[in-house]
């Protein structure tokens, strides 16, 4: 499977807040991603800069593998290509891996808890509380066993 990185901390966020995953609007695949990696953390995925898994059937996503969306909650209103790339190498960089690079969820997961707190400050998204943000990682990561408290 491939995916970006944000997209993997966006479902732990999600399942740590303990809210549902539910098909979108847009027909992207995230109720369906989250399902597999949360039901099986050995799961090999590769971790890409671009389209993964989840956007594959977005009704954004472009023959030529980018997203036509834009983040309407951003007064400039940039594209979600643009946003989503310069998120996911300020990740690639922080949790230092290498786009391309395949790991078992487990271990990105254990890679991430290396870095909680402090990844909150670049995986925040806008329009949401970096203390949200933190508090559905630590609780997502407690959920899954990586954590005590």
């Amino acid at each position: 499977m491939r995916l970006r990185p944000h997209h993997l901390l966006d479902i732990l966020n999600k399942f740590g807040h303990g809210l549902q995953f539910t098909p979108h609007p847009y027909g992207h695949a995230l109720h369906t991603v989250a399902a597999q990696v949360l039901a099986d953390l050995d799961l090999e995925v590769e971790f890409v800069l671009g389209a993964d898994a989840i956007c594959q059937p977005c009704r954004y996503l472009q023959p030529d593998g980018l997203c036509a969306d834009v983040l309407r909650r951003l007064p400039e209103m940039p594209s979600k290509q643009a946003y989503n790339d310069a998120l996911d190498r300020r990740l690639f960089a922080y949790l230092q891996i290498e786009p391309g690079a395949r790991m078992t969820v487990r271990a990105f997961i254990e890679r991430l808890n290396a870095h909680v707190p402090g990844i909150e400050a670049i995986c925040t998204h806008p329009g949401e509380k970096q203390e949200e943000r933190l508090r559905g990682l630590q609780e997502g990561l407690r959920q899954l066993g990586f954590r005590k408290s």
